[in-house]
């Protein structure tokens, strides 16, 4: 099976802001993280990108074939009490909603975060010009004290990027 892995944002785009940290660090760390377990366990995977800069919204989505793609971010509010997991796949797609539920349930199990639950979507970019069943994973909210720093640790770091392996191996 060949899977896209999407760290999100990137480069001049640093994605959503905590108090000491930014999105687009985090989705890189997980999404190496994500990709080096799958490899081991004999996937074949392509990283959007492999250091801090900013990929085409084309190089992003353009697919060489691939069996599914997930798109790594962390969520930010105004309200600093937000919190919480949620995963979005593109209207209509089966196969999407399957996998974000496969990943969600994952990940809600490992982590026993707020569950936001399973959303389709039909606006987003990489969902929606995807080829292949595509999930955008929201892995907590980095503008929420607690949240920003579990998303920073390197434990917990593991912990999710094991569960999105779960979610995709379970369904895959």
């Amino acid at each position: 099976m060949k899977i896209i892995i999407d760290a999100g944002h990137g480069g001049s785009d640093s994605g959503a802001v905590g108090e000491f940290s930014c999105e687009k660090d985090i989705t890189l760390k997980l999404a190496k993280v994500v990709g080096f377990l799958l490899e081991h366990l004999g996937y074949e995977v392509r990283l959007t990108r492999d250091g801090d800069y900013l990929p085409t919204w084309a190089e992003r989505v353009e697919s060489k074939k691939e069996d599914i793609f997930i798109s790594i971010h962390c969520n930010g509010a105004p309200n600093p009490s937000a919190q919480g997991i949620e995963t979005f796949y593109y209207k209509g797609s089966e196969k999407g909603e399957a996998l974000a539920r496969s990943i969600q349930g994952s990940l809600i199990e490992a982590t026993k975060g707020v569950d936001r639950f399973v959303k389709e979507n039909d606006n987003m970019y990489v969902l929606r010009r995807t080829r292949c069943p595509a999930v955008l994973v929201e892995v907590g909210f980095i503008t929420n004290e607690y949240e920003e720093k579990l998303l920073n640790s390197a434990d917990y770091q593991l912990k999710l990027a094991l569960a999105v392996v779960q979610g995709i191996r379970d369904k895959g």
